[in-house]
């Protein structure tokens, strides 16, 4: 590939791909030339044409991998609040609670392990079904925020 190595007034001095040096005038060239610029040259017996070489846009966006890749704080997790609250999907979260309430997962989803585990301790007496059905009532009650998080 051709470059453009040297300007000196009127005259441009194009190194090429043999090792040669070409000299045109900036008044036979349709650009604004720059050293370092690549360009094609073009020779017949009576013209000299000197193209600016087009550097090449990802045209085949479809080819190799693509990684889109999007970091929002809204989607991260979890994310702690004051007084030992959590914020968890408010979907994940009641169904949670009431299809599996009774061993407390809905408790471990949202990070208070000891309660989950009392919750299985006892889950024989059938008290932690009751608890988590009016947790399960409370979390649809509590307005989700924009992402449909809700503090629990």
């Amino acid at each position: 590939m051709a470059k453009i190595i040297k300007i000196n007034g009127e005259i441009v001095s194009i190194g090429t791909n043999d090792g040669g040096i070409k000299e045109v005038r900036t008044t036979d060239i349709s650009f604004t030339p720059v050293v370092g610029d690549e360009v094609e040259v073009y020779e017949t017996e009576n013209n000299l044409i000197v193209t600016k070489k087009e550097e090449k846009k990802n045209e085949n966006l479809n080819s190799g991998i693509n990684i889109n890749v999007s970091n929002n704080q809204a989607n991260a997790q979890p994310v702690y609040i004051a007084n030992n609250t959590k914020a968890v999907n408010k979907v994940v979260y009641c169904l949670l609670a009431f299809f599996l309430g009774g061993i407390g997962v809905h408790k471990f989803y949202a990070g208070k392990t000891s309660t989950g585990i009392l919750f299985l301790l006892f889950c024989w007496t059938f008290i932690p079904s009751f608890i988590a059905f009016i947790d399960f009532i409370i979390g649809l009650c509590k307005k989700a925020d924009a992402v449909g998080n809700i503090l629990v």
